[in-house]
């Protein structure tokens, strides 16, 4: 686990402190910590005990016997809920400075959110057991649930506050957990629990971080100018109008030189002329040259005519970035097949609906899921890309977002405006990571989500490359 603290040693300045997971763990098919032996010896005293006899009950630190340190402690939760944790150790490692020197230091601690931590949740009056949370991974916010009810259990997964599964039932005693091992969990569950959508292999990023990389390498030579992108050649054009890029002047000498003029030394995009240029960096190596405009423009939605957006739409385009998005992600594809693909045919639109409900301020909602040419709600991306890293790793996302127009005569009217490329990973610790780029400037995740919270995104998917080699 990695995290941020500050401490002193002494007269020590508060430091920066890198946390690495502790290497050793009771085996186990899933490689994480299993308290299993240690809550074999703490039936009693601690996780049937009343919370009378807890509460003032200072921590203890017990070892396996292959050496794997656990703590066991109490905590209030409420007034009306206590938990008992058992976490594992975990050691930081320590940059310290004194003045002139300067050294590095470990000191152990025991997070509760910590991969391999078994934390239960118990009344304070009566001391029954209320829910069972066990952190398998390294995502604090990513694990399992069990519930009691009547004389059944009943297991949740959750990612990121969306629910993987929901009440599952179990064939179980709930204080058969008590004692179980992960395996067992994970044996009991194998059928009924979707497991492959959060269970991931590292090293399986390297091209997609090489396009990241890449990206992140160009953005300090790219300057944006609404309308700008380049064609299939290369030459700077206009979008809207698929001719040479130009800036009006005015003749007044004045108002002309605040007048931004493409310096052909560096790469002048507007937000779609960016997307565009990204995925051109992967077309280009196998056909040779660049997307066209004009086929990035051709529609991907009818409308009613008679419909609201149906009237709109013969004005103004309400679906730019939607159409510009998904048929750029089928050129992707159709250059590195050896046949033409639409967005239809070629399965680039991004429609899984892999939750059953989400938790919205703690409390449980049914998930909107996927809205056909709408997308998902911004607000739950992180969950959904989360299983995409998962389950469809080395491929990235192009990101059409569907917002309200201003306008009084497009008052309360949707359309999709801007776009966006999204690249989630996991990194070398395990962690789950999204690379999100939108009008050449690079955003962190929740930056994003924060910006479109309430809009609508919607997702293709372009697999990454070794051979990207944008312009």
């Amino acid at each position: 686990m990695r995290g941020l603290f500050r401490i002193r040693k002494n007269i020590l300045l508060p430091v920066l402190v890198a946390v690495s997971a502790l290497a050793s763990a009771e085996y186990n098919s899933a490689g994480i910590p299993d308290s299993a032996e240690i809550r074999r010896t703490v039936v009693d005293s601690w996780l049937t005990a009343p919370f009378s006899d807890l509460v003032h009950k200072k921590p203890e630190v017990r070892e396996s016997e292959i050496g794997t340190f656990f703590q066991v402690r109490m905590e209030e939760e409420s007034r009306k809920e206590f938990s008992v944790i058992i976490a594992p150790r975990s050691e930081l490692s320590v940059q310290v400075q004194n003045g002139s020197s300067s050294g590095t230091d470990t000191m152990s601690v025991y997070l509760r959110g910590s991969c391999g931590s078994w934390i239960l949740y118990r009344e304070t009056s009566s001391g029954k057991p209320v829910r069972l949370v066990w952190q398998f991974n390294d995502d604090s916010d990513v694990y399992v649930q069990f519930r009691p009810q009547a004389n059944k259990t009943f297991v949740d997964m959750l990612v990121f506050g969306s629910y993987a599964a929901r009440s599952v039932p179990m064939g179980i005693n709930f204080e058969r957990l008590y004692t179980a091992s992960f395996d067992d969990v994970r044996k009991w569950t194998s059928r009924t629990l979707p497991w492959n959508k959060v269970e991931y292999a590292l090293n399986q990023y390297s091209d997609l971080l090489n396009v990241v990389s890449v990206v992140r390498e160009k953005l300090s030579l790219m300057d944006y100018a609404e309308d700008a992108g380049y064609n299939e050649n290369g030459q700077l054009y206009s979008i809207a109008n698929d001719r040479p890029f130009s800036v009006p002047l005015t003749g007044d000498e004045e108002t002309d030189r605040n007048v931004f003029i493409p310096d052909p030394e560096r790469l002048t995009l507007c937000g779609a002329g960016f997307v565009k240029y990204i995925v051109d960096g992967i077309v280009e190596p196998y056909s040779g040259q660049g997307t066209k405009i004009s086929d990035l423009k051709e529609q991907t939605v009818e409308f009613s005519a008679l419909g609201k957006s149906g009237v709109a739409s013969q004005d103004w385009n309400l679906t730019f970035t939607l159409d510009w998005c998904r048929n750029l992600a089928a050129a992707a594809l159709s250059a590195r097949s050896s046949r033409d693909y639409d967005f239809r045919t070629g399965g680039v639109d991004v429609t899984i609906e892999p939750f059953a409900s989400d938790v919205v301020n703690g409390v449980i909602t049914n998930s909107k899921g996927y809205i056909t040419n709408t997308g998902y709600s911004a607000a739950n991306l992180k969950s959904l890309l989360y299983v995409l890293a998962v389950t469809e790793p080395e491929w990235f996302y192009l990101a059409a977002i569907r917002q309200p127009v201003s306008g009084e005569k497009l008052k309360s009217e949707l359309a999709f405006n801007n776009c966006a490329v999204i690249f989630p990973y996991f990194d070398k610790y395990g962690h789950f990571a999204c690379a999100v780029f939108e009008m050449n400037k690079e955003y962190s995740l929740s930056e994003f989500m924060e910006t479109y919270k309430n809009d609508y995104v919607h997702l293709e998917r372009v697999k990454s490359s070794e051979f990207f080699y944008p312009r």
